[in-house]
Order: C-alpha cells, then sequence, then structure tokens
C-alpha cells in the first residue's frame, strides 16, 4: 500500500493533507483543485456509519465535531440518545437529532434535538431540517406528521 501511496503522490494524482493536524491524510488532486459544491440550505440526517462520520478522529481533525454512537453506552450515561445522528447544514457540523421509528404505528418521532452550533440561526434551520426529518421518516416507512413539532 505505501508503494501505491507513494507512486501516486509522486504522480501527482494524490497531494498530502497537512493543515488538519492529522498524519498520513491524502487527498485527490483534482479533487482539490475544483471547487466545493455545498447546497448551502440543505441538511442532512447522516448515520453513524457514513463515511465521512465513522473515522471519528477525522470527523472531529476536519470539522471540529465531536461524535460518539450512544447505542453501546449505558442509558444513565447517554448524553445525546440512543441512536443520534449527525446534522450537517451545507458544509457544516451544526448538532445531532435522536430519532425513533415507530414502524407499526407508521409514526416517527423526534427524541431529542441538540443545536451545537451557536452561530445557527434556528429559523433559517428549521424548514430545511424538517424536510430531512420528514425524508428520513419515509425512508423508514413511517410520516412525521404537520402537528409534530421541534
Amino acid at each position: 500500500m505505501r508503494e501505491v501511496l507513494a507512486e501516486r503522490i509522486e504522480g501527482g494524482s494524490l497531494s498530502a493533507v497537512e493543515d488538519t493536524g492529522m498524519t498520513d491524510a491524502y487527498v485527490d488532486t483534482l479533487a482539490r483543485e475544483r471547487p466545493l459544491q455545498v447546497a448551502p440550505n440543505v441538511v442532512k440526517l447522516l448515520s453513524p456509519f457514513d463515511n465521512v462520520v465513522i473515522h471519528r478522529e477525522r470527523l472531529g481533525a476536519l470539522f471540529g465535531f465531536d461524535y460518539r454512537l450512544e447505542c453501546y453506552v449505558p442509558a444513565a450515561r447517554r448524553v445525546y440518545g440512543y441512536f443520534c445522528l449527525p446534522v450537517l447544514w451545507g458544509d457544516r457540523f451544526v448538532g445531532r437529532i435522536d430519532c425513533k421509528a415507530h414502524r407499526s404505528e407508521r409514526r416517527f418521532e423526534v427524541m431529542s434535538l441538540h443545536i451545537e452550533d451557536q452561530a445557527v440561526n434556528r429559523e433559517t434551520l428549521m424548514p430545511p431540517l424538517k424536510k430531512a426529518i420528514e425524508h428520513l421518516a419515509a425512508f423508514n416507512g413511517c410520516v412525521y406528521g404537520p402537528n409534530e413539532c421541534l
């Protein structure tokens, strides 16, 4: 693997990432040169197993977001919830949300919402967040109803 890595760096297709404080971090050189295209007002609720989230140290180094899946933590020691999902708004991790799908009732419940980025304008965030919740609910065969509130 080290040989392949060295070949790609020498060939210019990979570049070392040096400004994150991480060791052994590399990026596709062409990707680094392209402008990042992020929909600024779109919220994504990410799985704890998403590629950007699963490497916890990298997530913290790149985004300053400390994340831990708490389903393996005893209930009394959980801070955010059993299966809390990171909330990505545009290119920033702004918080986390713990949801529960009551599939037999086709009902989707938000157990808790934690907005951690103090710079977030909540009035601007809520409409795309609600849309993301409705999308996740539908994916789970449930409905997040109009009477639900955040």
